[in-house]
């Protein structure tokens, strides 16, 4: 207001308007948390968290070398590292690059089949060699009549875990601030106060989501649980590229999910990317408007989903500020869940009296 306005002849004003930092800056979005489904997504009762995953079945073998077969209806080795469980006895093998069919008759160890290359009449196993980057299929099942079966071997299950970490924040104020009209502002102020830790404590949320660093803790490091970045690595089975510092192409785009199609098949192949700002505008590049299905798509809690339609299938696209400018994530949906402990470890908030031994 100009001066001339104000009744007492003074340049300052007695009622402001003041619009809090976390409006201004957005921090409130927490766009990937909402689309992963939020807070609440499973329930626990321990500090550690465990749940099993079995080994998936393999339609397409990974071998190593295989030397031409010393004689006719040959028995020998065939390395599937890690993956002889997979295939139990009976199981016919086709390498498609030399067109050559075998039987698996047995299990060295956890890396090794016994083969028999003794399906005639297609190849003279003699002279066929198979190379590590041939691609060989699972060609179904069959065994004789009257043959003794074999126990399947025991998939390999494994645990992984994660660790749950305690969120504490606390606001206050006196009654006389409560009932005091500061800055002009409507309502309560404890209740401005609240307001605003419940949207901090949002965004830590998804951080933590994002970039927890899982940590058992100790009495006097507090445990923290492990985020997307702590699982989604090479060590833990994740298909990572790097383009070692090259721009990033559609083609990076399309061999990840090529990779991934035939990694665990179309039906748990990831189906959104994460990415930041640059990255984002450069995906947009790529894809032309038909491929593009726009951001009028909306996900859950009102955040704005772009949607590219790929060659294996419709992906989503979610812009977040809380990736790395020069990193994206694809993932699958449903493997990215946020729960807490039991009814009590919901978030909430909670009017507690005052302590004769300062807050807890």
């Amino acid at each position: 207001y100009p001066a001339e306005y104000l009744l007492d002849g003074t340049t300052s004003l007695k009622v402001r308007w003041v619009a809090p930092l976390l409006v201004n800056m957005s921090s409130r979005e927490t766009a990937f948390l909402k689309y992963t489904g939020g807070l609440e997504q499973f329930q626990y009762n321990n500090s550690k968290i465990e749940w099993v995953e079995d080994d998936p079945w393999n339609r397409r073998p990974t071998i190593s070398a295989l030397t031409a077969a010393g004689s006719a209806n040959a028995s020998q080795s065939l390395t599937v590292t890690g993956a002889a469980h997979r295939f139990p006895v009976g199981t016919i093998l086709l390498n498609r690059n030399a067109d050559e069919y075998v039987r698996v008759t047995g299990h060295v160890n956890a890396n090794t089949l016994t083969i028999v290359r003794d399906i005639t009449g297609r190849v003279d196993e003699t002279g066929v060699t198979w190379a590590v980057t041939d691609e060989v299929f699972t060609a179904g099942f069959s065994m004789n009549e009257g043959d003794n079966w074999v126990y399947r071997p025991t998939a390999i299950v494994t645990m992984p875990f994660n660790y749950s970490q305690v969120h504490l924040a606390n606001v206050e104020n006196t009654f006389r601030m409560m009932e005091t009209a500061q800055y002009g502002q409507q309502g309560n102020d404890l209740d401005k106060k609240a307001a605003d830790m419940v949207a901090e404590q949002m965004v830590y949320f998804e951080m933590e989501l994002i970039h927890g660093d899982r940590l058992a803790g100790t009495s006097a490091i507090p445990a923290m649980q492990g985020g997307m970045t702590d699982f989604v690595t090479a060590t833990n089975g994740a298909q990572v590229t790097d383009l070692s510092g090259a721009a990033l192409v559609r083609s990076d785009i399309d061999d990840e999910l090529r990779d991934l199609f035939y990694a665990v098949g179309a039906g748990k192949a990831a189906t959104t990317i994460i990415v930041g700002g640059w990255g984002k505008q450069k995906i947009s590049s790529f894809f032309s408007g038909a491929e593009r299905l726009g951001p009028a798509h909306k996900g859950g809690a009102g955040v704005v989903v772009d949607q590219l339609n790929t060659d294996y299938g419709v992906i989503d696209i979610i812009l977040s500020d809380a990736v790395a400018q020069n990193e994206l994530y694809i993932i699958n949906q449903a493997n990215h869940k946020m729960g807490h402990h039991g009814t009590l470890g919901r978030p909430s908030l909670r009017q507690l009296p005052p302590s004769s031994v300062g807050p807890k």
